[in-house]
């Protein structure tokens, strides 16, 4: 071999020895999907890596739940999963270990949530998930232009319908309802349902019927259907009428509501309405938003969140789910202006958000966590078939059928539970 090709050699022998010395794998490995603004999650994580001295990665899979059920061998240490019911079924399937030595700034993590956020992730009494993010879906939004030419409030959900239908008889439509979404849609009328299943008869009545405790022709679950029915089926009251809520795209929703030319300057809508608005309008400006108003109870909220369990039982582990359920945990990604960061612990400081409409929310979700009174989206708390499935087709045909077949509707939906 000439002196050049042994030369070669060494100079590719050496940069594999250092790349080997040089190469450290994470300590710990965090799993969980692709979502928005995952670049400020990750740097998070960096502040917790130069505070815990370690290396931390984030690596996506397209479902946490099911990689960790296919990959038992996975090596990750924490996972994030959007679903309360895949951590109780992990749990259940032991692929999961428990929190309850965990302390978040000195406070036992049974102690830092909510009775219900805590008996939802918990399974034998003991709790398998701490709380990242929470996102209200009991909003109505609203162009604000429009809205001041009328004398609509939102003192009560009563009186806004009332308002909403005098507005209707004398020739406008005041609300955007389109909820078109394939094979998914009725999703959106099942959270109308929950909404006014909450505020109009409390906490204890939804509890019930997210576990199927009631049956769906239970008397409070019908009459929470004829108020949702005095909003779709009101002569006028939808803009282009009933039939355009379950053939339109409710993607489509901001530009309605905020176009000039339409009259409809309502919607009854979750946190997602906002990722559809179109870059040039303006919060406070051009559009608000309030909590759906009370019946009932008041601060009363239906909404998501993410979770973070332990598929790892160490240490170094339990440190790193500690800091992200931690009150600072958050600070630097709600500094930026286009931050969503809804912390889920009680006692972050809303101060440190700089984005006005999260600031919002975060204060209508905090104002019913402060008396346990947000409460986890039922259908996604059921058994899968009949909250992902079932319900959707029953309110895709209510909106084809009509209040006359309520009743039939409800004992046909019975005979899934």
């Amino acid at each position: 071999m000439s002196k050049k090709n042994i030369f070669l050699v060494l100079i590719v022998l050496t940069t594999i020895f250092f790349s080997v010395i040089a190469y450290q794998p994470a300590e710990v490995v965090i799993i969980g999907p692709k979502f928005h603004e995952q670049e400020y999650f990750e740097e998070e994580l960096k502040i917790i890596s130069e505070q815990l001295g370690i290396t931390i990665a984030y690596q996506v899979v397209s479902d946490p739940e099911t990689y960790i059920i296919e990959n038992t061998s996975n090596p990750s240490s924490i996972a994030i999963l959007p679903n309360p019911q895949g951590v109780v079924n992990l749990a259940q399937r032991k692929l999961l270990y428990n929190l309850d030595d965990i302390n978040v700034d000195e406070t036992r993590i049974q102690d830092l949530y909510t009775k219900h956020l805590t008996s939802i992730v918990s399974h034998e009494e003991k709790i398998y998930a701490g709380w990242t993010r929470l996102f209200p879906n009991s909003l109505i939004w609203y162009d604000i232009s429009k809205l001041n030419e009328t004398n609509v409030q939102f003192e009560s959900f009563e009186s806004l319908l009332e308002q909403t239908k005098q507005i209707a008889d004398e020739g406008s439509s005041p609300w955007c309802a389109n909820s078109e979404s394939s094979s998914s849609t009725g999703w959106i009328q099942t959270n109308w349902l929950e909404d006014i299943l909450l505020t109009k008869y409390g906490p204890e009545v939804y509890d019930k019927w997210s576990r199927l405790e009631i049956r769906a022709s239970n008397i409070k679950i019908y009459s929470s259907l004829k108020i949702i029915g005095e909003l779709i089926f009101y002569e006028n009251h939808i803009y282009n009428g009933t039939q355009s809520i379950r053939n339109n795209e409710f993607r489509n929703l901001p530009k309605i509501m905020l176009n000039d030319s339409t009259s409809c300057f309502l919607s009854w809508s979750g946190h997602y309405f906002k990722y559809y608005i179109p870059e040039n309008y303006e919060y406070l400006k051009d559009y608000g938003v309030v909590a759906v108003p009370t019946i009932n109870f008041q601060n009363s909220v239906v909404g998501i969140g993410d979770n973070i369990v332990l598929t790892k039982n160490d240490d170094l582990s339990k440190k790193v789910i500690s800091k992200i359920l931690s009150k600072n945990f958050g600070e630097t990604w709600s500094s930026y202006s286009d931050s969503e960061f809804i912390s889920a612990n009680k006692y972050f400081d809303e101060n440190k958000i700089t984005n006005q409409l999260t600031k919002h929310e975060f204060q209508i979700v905090h104002s019913a966590l402060n008396i346990d009174n947000f409460r986890y989206d039922a259908s996604e708390l059921m058994a899968r078939p009949i909250g992902a499935n079932d319900l959707w087709v029953f309110f895709i045909n209510y909106l084809a059928q009509g209040e006359d077949q309520l009743v039939k509707l409800l004992n046909d939906l019975d005979k899934n539970f």
